[in-house]
């Protein structure tokens, strides 16, 4: 320990000693460059003799000490960059500063031993600044290629041939970690990109522009090239889609770097590069949050996450850590396994604090003492039970769960004086003919009838499709599938379902409960819908399998399934609104006692039929007030 310790301060000790030496001779250089014209032999021996000697020492201890002042020895030469450069560029314009003073004040520089010509101070600090730079940087050239040495000698494995796609920031950075890291399997031999102004340059080393992207399989043939890599992480949707497919038909391993909102600080690593994915394929734009509107809706509020531990729960509860600051949350589930893993997931990256609470919502008492003792502005009731097939063989635990849970959770938040209640729903509830879209559009009746009753508490209901990669959802059952060689069942080739991301979803119901208005149910655009058929061959694709063999099997519909979802019923009309991608329902009278008595005949039947005869008898209900909730429509539209 005590040898280290030595070495560690001889090391500061040579630093500072190299630094004391380069602005000695940076003041030497200056003082030659600027005698050595136009300067009378006389004023030159002064110079030299007399004022060099006696300021050489007083400059160099003077901007030395500035470096201590900047804690520029703080920092390791090895891993200087553009920004540490800057830093030293700091404590020589002061030091600069302090000895133009003399000048400043009008004492002459052939009298006065401290009032050193401008032109001097001005070279002097440029050439200071050139020469510490350039003895860190090839500290750190050195270190670099020592350690680059270091991985070729210990690497065996054979490297891929690569085809880097794009040519901009992202791409050379890109490059640049990958020169660094020889031990990886990737061998980049050339990029394409459609700029024409890139077209021939070298990007890094002898990484070559070599054509556009549109000719990526002759390039592929020409470098007998093994992987594709692509590098423009600010590509729009549409034309990433293209290119993943040029890729595709080269039926090479394509790999990509993440878009811009997930590259941290602008930079590329190594372990951001992964496969394409069919997040990638969706093709979904970012969503905009910078909104004050958005802001002002969730910093330094009091929030509670309903069913937190869940796929858009859990999402919900990242973006509001990540993009806002909260004053607490409130992470409510049933689930102990999945709050725990949420929970060990937010102690690693929250700043915010929160607090975890296992509750059932169907538990008034309960859910009520929980809420009144944490008292929350803000509800996002994720919390639901989502599964079409499994809610058809239970519809009466569905029925508890998604109605009598949202009906206790609304109850309670407006009692409490709730700032606002975001009820999370799903495009299943429009023109609803399984258990879960009936439950789900009871609900959303429901958290509008308590709107009406409370109105101090914004009651919003945010209708939204599939979430690709969800828990339960269909990309989850693939992966189980090929891994277990199985084939992968679709319902019909030309079944279609709208999809998005989890983290858009979340994104999209947070800014929707900022921007609803009270009794608002916003339908969140979904863009195209996908064809489900489509979807699997993407899939195998991507999963490295040929499309041509059998490993696809149609099963039909499922009880309760469509072949085609909706995001608005014939019962109702939409309006744009002047946030992209979010539209709104329009608002209709429908009688709240209606709602309520329906409820509560569901709730006795609940207890007293069997399964099917509920199930039944759910449907027809929900369907009869949507056929309410179309005739106000048609009396409010004809008025």
């Amino acid at each position: 320990m005590l040898t280290k310790s030595f070495i560690y301060s001889f090391k500061r000790v040579a630093r500072i000693f190299i630094d004391l030496s380069l602005f000695g001779l940076s003041l030497i250089i200056a003082y030659k460059l600027r005698l050595e014209h136009d300067v009378p032999s006389i004023s030159q021996s002064w110079y030299w003799q007399t004022q060099l000697p006696f300021v050489i020492s007083v400059v160099v201890i003077l901007r030395t000490s500035f470096l201590f002042i900047f804690r520029v020895y703080k920092k390791m030469w090895r891993y200087t960059e553009i920004n540490e450069i800057l830093e030293i560029a700091k404590p020589i314009i002061c030091s600069s500063l302090l000895l133009l003073i003399p000048r400043i004040l009008g004492f002459s520089a052939h009298n006065h031993i401290f009032s050193i010509p401008i032109s001097i101070i001005v070279i002097d600090s440029a050439l200071g600044l050139i020469l510490l730079s350039c003895a860190r940087l090839l500290r750190k050239w050195q270190i670099s290629t020592r350690e680059i040495k270091k991985r070729k000698k210990n690497h065996t494995k054979k490297k891929k041939r690569t085809l880097l796609i794009g040519a901009g920031q992202a791409a050379c950075e890109l490059a640049r970690k990958v020169l660094q890291h020889p031990e990886l399997d990737i061998d980049i031999i050339c990029a394409l990109d459609d700029s024409e102004r890139k077209q021939n340059i070298y990007i890094v080393n002898n990484i070559k522009v070599v054509g556009q992207i549109k000719s990526i399989a002759q390039i592929v043939d020409e470098h007998n090239i093994e992987q594709i890599i692509i590098a423009i992480p600010s590509l729009p949707p549409n034309q990433l889609r293209e290119i993943i497919e040029l890729c595709q038909s080269t039926n090479l391993e394509t790999k990509i770097i993440p878009g811009v909102d997930q590259l941290a600080d602008g930079k590329v690593t190594i372990e951001q590069i992964r496969k394409v994915s069919l997040e990638d394929l969706l093709g979904r734009e970012l969503v905009d949050l910078s909104i004050p509107e958005v802001a002002n809706f969730i910093n330094n509020k009091t929030i509670l996450i309903t069913g937190a531990g869940g796929s858009i729960g859990s999402e919900i509860t990242r973006q509001l850590i990540k993009n806002f600051s909260p004053k607490r949350l409130y992470l409510l589930g049933r689930g102990e396994n999945s709050i725990f893993q949420l929970c060990q997931e937010l102690t690693l990256i929250a700043k915010t604090p929160f607090t975890p609470i296992i509750c059932d919502i169907r538990n008034y008492k309960h859910l009520y003492n929980h809420l009144d003792s944490i008292k929350p502005d803000l509800i996002f009731h994720a919390a639901a039970h989502k599964h079409v097939p499994l809610m058809e063989d239970h519809p009466q635990e569905a029925f508890e769960n998604n109605v009598i849970g949202t009906k206790n959770l609304a109850e309670i938040a407006g009692l409490l004086n709730v700032e606002t209640f975001v009820n999370i729903s799903t495009d299943k509830a429009v023109n609803p003919i399984n258990v879960l879209g009936s439950t789900k559009r009871l609900a959303e009746l429901l958290v509008n009838s308590y709107a009406k009753e409370n109105p101090k508490t914004k009651y919003i209901s945010v209708r939204f499709g599939n979430v690709i990669g969800s828990r339960g959802s269909v990309i989850p059952i693939w992966e189980f599938q090929l891994k277990n060689r199985l084939p992968l069942t679709v319902t019909a080739k030309d079944t279609y379902r709208f999809f998005m991301t989890i983290s858009e979803s979340a994104q999209l119901v947070i800014k929707a409960g900022a921007t609803g208005k009270t009794q608002d149910i916003m339908v969140l655009d979904m863009g195209e819908e996908v064809n489900i058929y489509k979807l699997a061959q993407d899939f195998i694709k991507l999963s490295g399998y040929d499309i041509n063999q059998d490993l696809i099997t149609l099963t039909g519909l499922r009880p309760g399934e469509k072949l085609k979802e909706e995001l608005i019923g014939y019962y109702e009309g939409a309006n744009s609104t002047k946030y992209k991608k979010i539209l709104v329902i329009q608002s209709k009278e429908l009688n709240t006692s209606i709602i309520k008595e329906v409820t509560n005949k569901l709730s006795n039947l609940s207890r007293d039929l069997t399964h099917i005869t509920f199930k039944k008898d759910l449907i027809q209900e929900v369907k009869e007030l949507n056929e309410i909730d179309a005739k106000v429509l048609s009396t409010a539209t004809y008025k």
